[in-house]
């Protein structure tokens, strides 16, 4: 999250107020705090949106909603620090402002405050009437506070499940209470879920408190429950935004606590794990580690069988199925510590499983294995450098295989494959790896002028241009020659970086960059793309004017304006900022 970044304006001012005042109170959020962000008319604004916020979460000084008027904004605001952390969805928020959707949470969060702190502390004298009741007098005081408060009713039933006093009661009313929060029926659309997700956390908020008083069997139906429904209610509804994936998970990781914390189901749980997952399609994550520690022996072989019995159906008749059986026998394997047969899962499909094989090999010490392995993958095209540096199940990082090779003594093969690396993804960071890794070898000229030649070939055919040699020599700071790959190929991707580096040094060419990028962007009508041909242009203008070229700006505005003129949208965009 972060508050006014990319604004066109400080991110310590707002447009209408100046600086923003820094917070002195951080466990408290106020309308001020607000306004001194947004401003007077955003505020006003907000107020009004207030009405919008749902599925409101405040968690110590941590807020999300989402808001619902003619469009779904998710908005959060933190109020942890002295300057206000923020993050939406909308458009406004985007363009570097505190929007009014802010605004909104931000008061909704202040109502909730203000209604906590209506309600008054007890003092001295109703301390002093309560030391002075007798038992029964204290019992009968208490009746009377639960029935008349659901907190109060509450507070005794979470005291009386933790020290086993009427569990099974309470073990019902929590089902109860979950059937009631997740009745949601039928198709939930994008809109809706939000609340449903709402509905879901509050009643999960209330079954960990139950877990965290110690009362884990008489909140575990509960859990189950709620763990089932929103499994079902998910598999029928758009869940684009995730929050009811995520509430789903949520419940499977409280129900597993519980099962670890309370008393042992033994077979039951067993038999319930692997039904649950062989219908589950493939969400929420339930692993046999999650359980395993609530499971004894018996339910343990239980499990297993029953996960054989799955194997055998799904080889038998629906071998498409297979996932997360496959999952169910390798997590078994790894259990039990038996790498040979974790391999022969990994192995079993079309697509080997080389980087999960590899590190088990590694975690049993087995490392004279590993290069071999290394050696099949490197056949079957399975490294790849596209996994950011630390490899996966299924794909080998080309650094880690060349430290192997070169280990090996196979610095050929070492070379080798980090060219193919460089091939499949070429830019800064794969040629630099390249000829790091060449230096010590001495051969890191060798090799530097395979990767410029193989860059220059790539660059040269169709479809394609020189952002690669453009990235290269931007890392080698060496500005010249990333222009002369620009001009020779066309800088891609690379254009705006381009431009950013060479702003002081020739600026007319980086306005060049922006006016081609703007004609690009201009060949197709699209009010999206609108408001950032506006910021290019203004960029462009502050470039030209450095080089004295304020009269061809304005000829090319003039241009666009008379070309595009039936692009009602495109022209406010230009006005807006002032073109």
């Amino acid at each position: 999250m972060g508050l006014t970044e990319g604004s066109s304006v400080r991110a310590d001012e707002t447009p209408e107020n100046g600086p923003v005042s820094r917070r002195a109170n951080t466990n408290q959020l106020s309308e001020s705090d607000l306004l001194s962000h947004a401003g007077e008319t955003v505020f006003a604004r907000g107020e009004e949106y207030v009405r919008y916020v749902h599925g409101l979460r405040v968690r110590d000084r941590h807020a999300q909603a989402t808001i619902q008027a003619r469009n779904v904004y998710q908005v959060e605001l933190d109020w942890s620090e002295p300057d206000l952390d923020s993050s939406c969805t909308c458009p406004h928020f985007d363009q570097g402002f505190f929007c009014k959707h802010l605004v909104a949470l931000g008061l909704a969060v202040i109502d909730t405050q203000v209604a906590r702190a209506s309600v008054a502390p007890s003092d001295g004298g109703v301390d002093i009437y309560l030391e002075g009741l007798d038992a029964h007098a204290l019992r009968a005081l208490v009746r009377e506070l639960v029935s008349r408060d659901r907190t109060a009713e509450r507070l005794v039933e979470f005291r009386a499940a933790a020290s086993g006093a009427g569990s099974d009661v309470v073990a019902k009313g929590l089902v109860a209470a979950v059937n009631e929060a997740l009745r949601a029926r039928g198709f939930v659309d994008y809109r809706r879920s939000f609340d449903v997700a709402k509905d879901a956390d509050e009643v999960l908020d209330e079954l960990e408190n139950f877990l965290d008083a110690g009362a884990a069997d008489a909140v575990r139906p509960g859990l189950r429950r709620a763990l089932t429904r929103l499994r079902r209610i998910t598999e029928t509804a758009d869940d684009s935004s995730g929050v009811l994936g995520e509430a789903c998970q949520r419940a499977a990781d409280l129900h597993a606590r519980s099962c670890r914390e309370g008393k042992s189901e033994g077979v039951g749980l067993a038999r319930w794990l692997a039904k649950f997952r062989d219908e589950s399609p493939g969400w929420p994550i339930t692993p046999l580690s999650d359980y395993v520690s609530a499971f004894d022996d018996r339910s343990l072989a239980a499990y297993r069988e029953a996960v054989v019995r799955l194997d055998e159906k799904y080889t038998a008749t629906e071998p498409w199925k297979r996932f997360e059986v496959d999952r169910m026998l390798l997590e078994l394997a790894d259990h039990d510590g038996d790498v040979d047969r974790a391999i022969e899962i990994l192995t079993a499909g079309e697509h080997p499983s080389f980087g999960a094989v590899i590190e088990r090999l590694r975690g049993a010490g087995r490392h004279s294995e590993v290069i071999g392995w290394m050696d099949r993958a490197v056949a079957e095209d399975r490294v790849s450098g596209h996994t950011g540096g630390q490899g996966n199940d299924y794909w080998l990082d080309p650094a880690d295989v060349a430290e192997v090779y070169l280990a090996a003594d196979r610095s050929g093969d070492a070379l080798a494959v980090l060219r193919r690396a460089f091939s499949r993804r070429p830019d800064a960071s794969t040629f630099s790896t390249l000829v790091s890794f060449a230096a010590p070898l001495g051969q890191d000229d060798d090799e530097r002028d395979w990767a410029i030649a193989e860059a220059r070939r790539l660059a040269a055919t169709p479809h394609s241009n020189g952002a690669v040699l453009v990235d290269i020599a931007l890392s080698k700071q060496d500005l010249e020659a990333a222009w002369a790959a620009s001009d020779e190929f066309g800088p891609g991707h690379m254009w705006k970086q381009l431009a950013s580096v060479s702003t002081e040094a020739r600026p007319r060419a980086p306005a060049d960059l922006y006016r081609r990028e703007v004609e690009r962007n201009l060949v197709h009508a699209n009010t999206k793309v609108y408001p950032q041909i506006a910021r290019d242009l203004g960029t462009m203008r502050d470039l030209l004017r450095k080089a004295g070229g304020e009269s061809d700006f304005a000829a090319f505005v003039s241009e666009i304006r008379e070309t595009y003129r039936r692009r009602t949208s495109l022209m406010a965009a230009l006005d807006r900022k002032g073109l």
